[in-house]
C-alpha cells in the first residue's frame, strides 16, 4: 500500500463539519421537506426514461435525461426503488439511502435490469472480536477499478447500498447477475472489508470482519478530470428516447468515445423545479487497494476563487467517481469552481467530532461558466415549411457558435453504440442528422456568436415527410452547452 501524507492545516472543521453532519444528523428539527434526486440508468450509465421511481407512498417518474426527483421524503434510512418496461421486458433495480432531513438527499442513483437477471447478496457483519455490527454500510459495485488508468468512466453512476440491521445482517437486493463485482462493507472508525466476486449468481453469501482502524497516513487527492455544464429546454418532456443523448454522441467526442467503449457518461439530471442547469463532475477513483481506509468523497464549490471553498456535499461510496450538481442556485453567465477531496474511514474522532486530518488536501480546481437557456424560433412546431427552410434563434450570452441539426427521424442513439462512427451513417442505425453531417470536417455545422439564422443546405427534404430540428450553443472553452427545444417540422 502506497503511503500517503497526512495534511491537518489544509481544512479547518467548519468545513469538514458541513460535509459529514449533513450526512450524519441533517439540519435537526422534525422533518419538513425532504428531497430526493438521482438518475435512473443501466450498468453502463444508458439513461431510462419514464421509469417509476418510489419509496412508500411517495412515487414519481424519471426524465427524458433520466433524472428523478421525490418531493417530501421522511428522513432516515429509505429503500429507494425503480421499474421500467424496456423492450416488452420488466427492468427492476434498487438502492438504500440515507434521506437527511430538511435538506435535498442527492446522487441516489438506481441501476436496472431485467427483472429475470437479478439477484440477492447477504450475509452478516462481524467486528474483530465476533460482535454483529449494525448500521454498516454495504455496497456492491460492477466496476473494478484499474489503478494504472483513468477510471472515470467505468461502470454505473453508483452502488447499489444496503445497512446492517440489529443482528448485523445485510440483503442487497436487485443486484445484476453474470457480472464481476466489488463487495465492501464500511462503516466510521473502522477498515473496509472487501471481497471481489468473479461473478454474481444465485445464492452468493458474504460475511465481513470490520476491524479498528489504525491510519497512520491520509488519504491522497484525487484528480478532477473533467467538468460540463449543460443547460437543457423548459419543459423537459418525457419521451421514449433520449434524443439528447443522440445529438450529444454526434457533437460531443468525449461522449462519443465513451459511448463507443460502452460507457455511457450520461450526466444525472434531476435539477429542481425552476432549474435547468447541471454541472457534472467527474475524477479519477483511487486505487482499489486504497479503498479499505476510504470512505468517499466531499465535493466542494465556490464562485469566488480567492475565498476558501464550501463543502457542498458528502459522497459516501468509496467507489464513486462522479458527481451531478443539480443545486437550484445554479445560474447561468457564472463562474462555478469545483474541487474533490477524498475522506476516510476515520472522518469522526473519539468524541464523535469531524477529525479534519481524516479529509485529503482538495484536488485541483477545474471551473465551467454555464449558458443560459437557448430559445429556437423557428420554424415553430409542427408547422408546414418549404424545401429550403431557414432556422432562427435567439442569440445567447456567452455562446460563442451555433450548430443545427436536422435529423429526419426522432433522434435515437444506434441500438448497438460499440459501431457508432459519426462518419458512417451505416453505423450509426439512423442516430446521425442529415444536416449539416454531409461534411466530414462539419465546416458548415457552425455559425459565429452574432449570427441568429442558418439556411438549410441539406439533402431534398421529402414531400409530406415529418423532420426534427434542434440548435446547440457552445462557449469558446468547450466545456458548457445549451440546448434548445427539438421541434418538428414538415416539408411540403
Amino acid at each position: 500500500m502506497k503511503k500517503r501524507i497526512r495534511n491537518n492545516s489544509l481544512l479547518p472543521t467548519m468545513v469538514m463539519l458541513l460535509v459529514v453532519t449533513s450526512l450524519i444528523q441533517g439540519c435537526g428539527g422534525g422533518t419538513k421537506r425532504s428531497f430526493v434526486h438521482g438518475t435512473v440508468s443501466d450498468i453502463d450509465r444508458n439513461v431510462l426514461v419514464d421509469a417509476e421511481v418510489w419509496v412508500g407512498d411517495r412515487s414519481t417518474r424519471s426524465l427524458i435525461t433520466g433524472a428523478y426527483r421525490l418531493e417530501s421524503v421522511p428522513s432516515g434510512w429509505k429503500t429507494i426503488r425503480a421499474r421500467a418496461i424496456v423492450n416488452g421486458q420488466r427492468w427492476e433495480g434498487s438502492t438504500a439511502a440515507e434521506v437527511l432531513k430538511n435538506e435535498p438527499t442527492m446522487n441516489v442513483n438506481i441501476v436496472l435490469a431485467p427483472a429475470r437477471q437479478l439477484t440477492s447478496i447477504e450475509g452478516h457483519v462481524f467486528d474483530d472480536t465476533g460482535y454483529r455490527v449494525r448500521g454498516a454500510r454495504v455496497l456492491v459495485t460492477t466496476r473494478l477499478l484499474n489503478p494504472e488508468d483513468s477510471s472515470a468512466y467505468d461502470g454505473p453512476y453508483g452502488s447499489i447500498v444496503a445497512i446492517t440491521d440489529g443482528s448485523g445482517f445485510y440483503r442487497l437486493r436487485d443486484v445484476p447477475t453474470g457480472l464481476s463485482a466489488v463487495i465492501a462493507a464500511s462503516k466510521v472508525g473502522f477498515t473496509n472489508d472487501e471481497v471481489s466476486i468473479g461473478e454474481t449468481t444465485d445464492g452468493i453469501v458474504v460475511d465481513f470482519e470490520l476491524s479498528e482502524s489504525n491510519l497512520s497516513f491520509g488519504p491522497d487527492a484525487p484528480i478532477l478530470e473533467w467538468i460540463e455544464s449543460y443547460t437543457m429546454p423548459n419543459p423537459i418532456v418525457r419521451s421514449g428516447s433520449n434524443p439528447y443523448d443522440a445529438i450529444r454522441a454526434f457533437t460531443s467526442p468525449r461522449f462519443r468515445e465513451a459511448l463507443k467503449a460502452g460507457r455511457m457518461t450520461r450526466a444525472i439530471r434531476s435539477t429542481p423545479p425552476g432549474s435547468l442547469i447541471e454541472i457534472d463532475l467527474y475524477w479519477n477513483a483511487l486505487d482499489v487497494n486504497w479503498s479499505e481506509d476510504l470512505a468517499g468523497y466531499g465535493i466542494y464549490r465556490t464562485t469566488d476563487p480567492s475565498v476558501e471553498m464550501k463543502a457542498i456535499d458528502f459522497v459516501r461510496d468509496p467507489y464513486a467517481n462522479f458527481y451531478g450538481d443539480m443545486g437550484a442556485e445554479l445560474t447561468p453567465n457564472q463562474s462555478y469552481y469545483y474541487a474533490v477531496s477524498a475522506v476516510d474511514v476515520e472522518f469522526l474522532d473519539r468524541f464523535n467530532e469531524p477529525d479534519p486530518a481524516a479529509e485529503s488536501p482538495m484536488s485541483n480546481t477545474l471551473s465551467v461558466i454555464p449558458l443560459g437557456q437557448l430559445q429556437s424560433l423557428s420554424p415553430g412546431q409542427g408547422v408546414s415549411v418549404s424545401d429550403s427552410p431557414r432556422f432562427t434563434w435567439q442569440l445567447l450570452s456567452g455562446a460563442t457558435s451555433y450548430a443545427v441539426y436536422v435529423y429526419d427521424r426522432f433522434p435515437t442513439l444506434p441500438l448497438d453504440p460499440t459501431v457508432y462512427d459519426p462518419l458512417d451513417p451505416l453505423a450509426a442505425w439512423g442516430a446521425l442528422p442529415i444536416w449539416p453531417s454531409n461534411e466530414p470536417d462539419f465546416d458548415n455545422s457552425t455559425v459565429g456568436a452574432g449570427q441568429d439564422f442558418i439556411e438549410y443546405s441539406g439533402p431534398a427534404l421529402s414531400f409530406g415527410r415529418t423532420y426534427y430540428w434542434v440548435v446547440l450553443a457552445q462557449d469558446n472553452s468547450g466545456t458548457a452547452f445549451s440546448y434548445s427545444q427539438l421541434r418538428s417540422f414538415t416539408a411540403r
